[in-house]
């Protein structure tokens, strides 16, 4: 057996790599299980070998080991840069043009993933002159302005070098992630939305997201234009996990229902819509929730979750107090009152109104209560409802800017509805459905993120019905599933633990290690590498599908007929 090593390298002293681990979360978000963290302030470079795959968050490397790198390249590895360093830039022959765009904005172009509009990065993008004559290098994106003005200079290469493939983003995409999805660090604590008279997620996103493309999950194309260059340059077919459970799911719906002041009747009338879509809640409960014990009991046999619906800003103290104190103590009364009908308190939370003081100094009291993933991120209530405040659907996890993983699912909102959205859910639903139609019709058709999406009781049985209701048809009838907060929580951690190692046996073939496989899930290959592919020894179901504007082999796996550890063959 051959071993294909895929590899994420960085260096951990380096304040310039501090968004080096990120990357490996954002892999992990594209399905890219296989890759090896290599720290080079704890060790030295990999032992590259021709089938290699390596991943070079920005650095700064050694001049022996950037001409190591480079040399393994010639010898067959595959590589990709994130913001190379300009001694690799120039060994690659491009010359410095001694000016960056900032803030820079990527525009892909035809044929590649991102292709629709600029997106932005948020960074400063440094100016290259292309080689002269020399090898050739394919343009994948085109830096630019603020004005959507092309720079003359690349975002974005590829090239050969020998044996190998090389791709140069000229930007830290890893960085450039977060920033979109995390907002302004400096705004942390601020009150900048106009519409609420205390701290939101929503306040660090004050002229961040660029209505222009507040459309378009920013954060997701740019993920995904990294895993169409990582599948470009690899030695070998590249296998990936699937977004969803099942390859025919192009999207998904999440839904959580903060119950506020409804009344039982109000729950039930909500529940009974979502299970018309074979759906469920999670609801989050107010202490001073209408709701009995039986109430509960019954609505949790039915398959809804409960969890406390925290209100800090009901509490007469400094919210920086406020919301680690809420967090415990109404945690504990809501396991003291419903334990005996609701034993698992949800691992999932939206707070009462909401309140997001600082950038991330309240996810350890969130962690440290049980809380794994929270929907706190809600786009402002007219100018990006419907849209993509944070540049994506999709959970990934808080990443500090000191280089901190907060163990915890950040999940933006989508769709939702409030008391300062009544006027435009009653009097204008029709304009909110054809926003609904075009966020869901991209995500089915392109881009594929996730529909996160939030209803009260009381609104729904009062005004916002139509409107919710509609988002449930659209993602219903298109045959995608709608989530609870906590089932959603549990895919998310199933589909995180799985591991894919990939090798070459005697006869040439493509074999894939599965671990930790629990439910199911599909892993996808390269169409044109998997004409035969068996699992376990037995020819594979799924089929092929084009994603991405590529086509690729679903092999959908089942831990209960393929068991925890899964052995794929791809052969020819």
């Amino acid at each position: 057996m051959q071993r294909l090593g895929q590899y994420l390298l960085g260096d951990s002293s380096q304040p310039e790599n501090t968004y080096g681990r990120f990357a490996e979360q954002i892999l992990l978000a594209e399905g890219l299980m296989g890759f090896t963290r290599v720290d080079l302030a704890e060790g030295p470079l990999p032992d590259l070998q021709p089938g290699d795959l390596l991943l070079v968050t920005r650095c700064l490397l050694r001049r022996a080991q950037a001409e190591a790198i480079l040399e393994a390249v010639t010898r067959g590895v595959g590589a990709v840069f994130l913001q190379p360093q300009q001694l690799i830039a120039e060994r690659l022959g491009f010359a410095p043009a001694c000016r960056v765009v900032y803030p820079g904005y990527v525009s892909a172009c035809k044929g590649t993933p991102a292709c629709e509009l600029p997106l932005q990065t948020h960074l400063p993008i440094p100016c290259y002159d292309r080689p002269e004559g020399g090898t050739a290098w394919q343009t994948i994106a085109q830096a630019c302005d603020a004005e959507w003005q092309q720079a003359g200079h690349p975002a974005v290469v590829k090239g050969r070098l020998g044996h190998g493939a090389v791709v140069l983003f000229f930007y830290d995409l890893a960085e450039a992630v977060a920033r979109i999805r995390f907002g302004k660090p400096d705004l942390g604590g601020y009150v900048t939305n106009g519409h609420w008279a205390w701290p939101h997620a929503l306040d660090l996103f004050m002229n961040h997201t660029d209505e222009r493309v507040a459309h378009l999950p920013q954060a997701d194309l740019h993920a995904q234009l990294l895993a169409s260059a990582l599948t470009d340059v690899a030695p070998h077919p590249l296998a990936r996990l699937w977004y969803y459970e099942e390859a025919a799911h192009r999207t998904a719906g999440v839904f959580e229902s903060d119950g506020d002041t409804s009344t039982p009747e109000q729950f039930r009338t909500l529940a009974a819509a979502l299970e018309r879509r074979n759906a469920a809640a999670t609801f989050y409960l107010m202490k001073e929730t209408r709701l009995s014990e039986e109430d509960v009991r019954a609505l949790r046999a039915r398959g809804h979750a409960f969890g406390p619906h925290v209100d800090p800003c009901g509490r007469d103290e400094e919210l920086y107090f406020a919301v680690p104190d809420a967090l415990g103590e109404e945690t504990a009364l809501f396991r003291e009152r419903f334990g005996a009908v609701a034993p698992r308190v949800s691992p999932t939370l939206q707070c009462h109104y909401a309140p997001w003081p600082g950038y991330m100094s309240m996810l350890p009291a969130h962690v440290e209560n049980g809380y794994r993933l929270l929907f706190a991120y809600m786009p402002s209530p007219l100018g990006l409802w419907g849209k993509y405040m944070c540049g994506s659907g999709r959970p990934m996890k808080f990443f500090d800017r000191d280089g901190a993983l907060h163990d915890c699912w950040q999940q933006p909102i989508l769709v939702y509805d409030d008391l300062s959205l009544t006027e435009f859910l009653r009097d204008r639903a029709e304009e909110a459905c054809s926003i609904i139609d075009a966020a869901v019709t991209a995500a089915l058709d392109r881009n594929h993120t996730t529909t996160p999406i939030l209803s009260h009781p009381v609104s729904f049985c009062t005004y916002s019905s139509p409107v919710i209701e509609h988002c449930f048809d659209r993602l219903h009838d298109a045959g995608m599933p709608i989530y609870s907060g906590d089932q959603w929580l549990r895919f998310l951690d199933r589909r995180a633990a799985v591991c894919i190692a990939q090798q070459r046996n005697e006869q040439g073939e493509l074999v894939c290690e599965i671990s930790c496989l629990q439910g199911r899930i599909p892993v996808m290959v390269p169409a044109a590498a998997a004409p035969q592919v068996t699992v376990n020894g037995k020819a594979a179901r799924g089929g092929i599908e084009s994603r991405f504007g590529a086509q690729w082999r679903f092999i959908q796996l089942d831990s209960e007929e393929h068991g925890h550890d899964p052995r794929i063959v791809v052969g020819g």
